[in-house]
């Protein structure tokens, strides 16, 4: 996929995105929230990095408070340059707005590598997104660069993206040097690429099977 069909698809699913009501983007991103928390892998996280929602993306509001509630170390990302880091955080209260206008955290503890127990769990955003888990993101290529530090350190963590469902196609090209989240949440299913179910044997989740819907009593 050249660089110029990845912007074009990046753009059309963002502006599918974008067009979707408020109060319809609130309520779904409160159903990935609850799919979340049901979720043992997030139960059993101890630590959480999160990105801060920004626009159009599934809001992260509320699992930043709730991780809080629930004693885990939160870390959030901020970018500097071409590097991105993620920052401990202690509350909404702890963002500023930073790069490109997206809240970040002040500097302060950062995210290391020997803070991870094997229950490090990282909540990833993007533009775009296939039933195989390969992802776009948002052209910067942020993510890529930090999971590859952290898989070069020999530091594995367990990571997941948020989207709506909007932003699921059912293929996109990929690129040898992009890294696809092991996981993707929407509001109606749970999409578990290859590299899950090669690492968890067992299915460590509690889901059953590829994907799941997630059906609202």
């Amino acid at each position: 996929m050249t660089a110029e069909e990845k912007k074009n698809i990046r753009k059309q699913i963002l502006a599918v995105r974008e067009k979707m009501p408020p109060a319809v983007r609130r309520e779904k991103s409160s159903s990935i929230a609850e799919a979340l928390w049901a979720m043992p892998l997030y139960q059993k996280a101890d630590v959480i990095l999160i990105y801060v929602n920004y626009k159009s993306e599934v809001n992260t509001t509320d699992l930043v408070n709730k991780a809080l509630a629930d004693g885990k170390l939160v870390f959030a990302p901020k970018v500097s340059g071409e590097t991105m880091e993620f920052y401990r955080l202690t509350g909404i209260n702890d963002l500023q707005e930073g790069y490109c206008g997206i809240p970040e955290p002040v500097p302060g503890e950062a995210f290391d590598m020997e803070m991870d127990t094997g229950h490090t769990l990282m909540l990833m955003p993007g533009a775009v997104f296939d039933e195989h888990c390969h992802r776009i993101g948002y052209g910067k290529g942020f993510y890529d660069r930090y999971l590859m530090r952290l898989s070069e350190s020999g530091t594995v963590i367990h990571t997941l993206a948020l989207c709506f469902e909007c932003q699921v196609l059912s293929e996109i090209p990929s690129e040898v040097h992009d890294i696809r989240p092991q996981m993707v949440l929407t509001e109606k299913r749970l999409i578990q690429g290859p590299e899950w179910q090669t690492v968890q044997t067992g299915n460590r989740s509690g889901l059953s099977g590829r994907e799941r819907k997630w059906e609202r009593q």
